[in-house]
């Protein structure tokens, strides 16, 4: 009889060395100090309630500071070399403690000039655009005649979706040399490319770029919409998803027609999402660059914008086919704090002393949904798919049966 095997014995086998950097494996700073180029959320208390505020890339420069509510203010070498959860005086003398942010709340606090995608609502569009990267060939050189995996975005606004999707792209590119990580963390914004074109690592980044095997166009007609975004991003974790991402500002037909024009008119993007009012406009020339069975994903805060868009592809004869329509929730929020807008519906849970109470009066439970103060959230997504030519209506007509 075959002797049974223990799961303590199965575990042991699949234990792995956690290597000595760990730094690298979770790519956060949890375990020892704060270094300079991180960034970290603050929770200042108030007279009445805590207020949040989210730090720039920290610089050890005496002359740069968090600014923070209530006219108080924190200087950045008073933070970088503490540990998250540290207590530290502001210049007001309020206690702030220190935070390793999560992206939701990296996305919530950062500065932007326009509404954001709450990262819920984003989580749940990435899901339904449905990206499924393989993990590189460790002895891939980028040479291998495998076109990469490419998503185009129009309208990366705040960066919200713009992150989510790079996340979701990630594992499909190969590491980054340790020395490249460390100058992206503290390179100078650069929107055309990953380092700006200075420094001993520009060879590490030219050599690395062409070796990407999943990449992210966004494209945003204002060019402060696409620094902003950039910021947020290259903040993140210092810069973790930042190469995934080729930023772009300018028109729709420019960039398209150029990689058309390059690529001698085949197509070449597997995903495709639009945040626009009009996504008719640009959806015809959209299709020439999509791969047959790539999805088009529109988000839009009305409904009758998918209606409108179900029209057009219908009357002008499009190889779509709807996959889905769906409605993203609405949440309440908070004014101040980071409750809300991350998914879930936010309780407080909290043990006190009842008010009007003497010190010794036992303790009570406080447990109830959270109130918001504003609406954040929702809209609608549609989901199509391109068909081959002819295909599509064969499809279609299977579909309404």
């Amino acid at each position: 009889m075959r002797p049974r095997t223990s799961i303590s014995s199965i575990s042991s086998r699949l234990c792995f060395r956690i290597p000595s950097d760990r730094r690298t494996l979770t790519s956060d700073f949890i375990f020892e100090a704060i270094p300079e180029n991180d960034v970290v959320l603050l929770k200042q208390r108030g007279p009445k309630e805590a207020r949040w505020r989210l730090s720039h890339p920290l610089q050890s420069s005496h002359d740069k500071s968090v600014k923070l509510h209530f006219g108080a203010r924190i200087p950045h070498v008073n933070i970088i070399g503490r540990r998250v959860l540290d207590i530290v005086k502001d210049s007001t003398g309020l206690d702030v403690v220190l935070y390793a942010p999560s992206l939701p709340r990296s996305i919530v606090h950062a500065p932007r000039h326009a509404v954001p995608i709450y990262p819920a609502d984003a989580q749940t569009i990435v899901n339904l655009m449905d990206i499924n990267v393989e993990r590189p060939d460790p002895e891939d050189d980028g040479q291998t005649c495998d076109e990469p995996f490419e998503v185009f975005e129009a309208g990366t606004g705040a960066g919200s979706l713009t992150v989510h999707i790079a996340k979701a792209l990630h594992a499909g590119n190969p590491g980054l040399p340790k020395e490249l990580r460390e100058s992206i963390a503290g390179a100078r914004l650069s929107l055309d490319a990953l380092l700006s074109r200075s420094g001993a690592a520009k060879s590490l980044a030219d050599a690395y770029l062409p070796r990407r095997r999943a990449i992210l166009h966004t494209l945003d007609r204002n060019p402060k919409h696409t620094h902003t975004a950039h910021a947020m991003i290259h903040g993140f974790k210092r810069g973790m998803y930042l190469p995934n991402i080729d930023f772009h500002a300018g028109l729709i037909p420019e960039y398209l027609t150029q990689r058309l024009e390059e690529r001698d008119g085949r197509p070449f993007l597997s995903r495709v999402v639009l945040d626009l009012p009009t996504a008719s406009e640009y959806a015809e020339l959209l299709i020439r660059c999509m791969h047959v069975n790539a999805t088009l994903t529109l988000f839009t805060p009305s409904i009758s914008q998918i209606a409108s868009f179900e029209s057009w592809s219908s009357t002008t004869g499009q190889p779509l086919v709807q996959d889905r329509v769906v409605e993203l929730p609405t949440d309440s929020s908070d004014e101040h704090g980071v409750m809300g807008k991350e998914g879930g519906r936010p309780w407080k849970v909290k043990t006190v002393v009842p008010k009007r109470r003497d010190d010794g009066a036992p303790l009570v439970q406080i447990m109830r949904p959270l109130v918001g103060e504003r609406v954040a959230g929702g809209g609608f997504v549609g989901v199509y798919r391109k068909m081959r030519r002819g295909q599509d209506k064969i499809i279609e007509h299977h579909w309404n049966i």
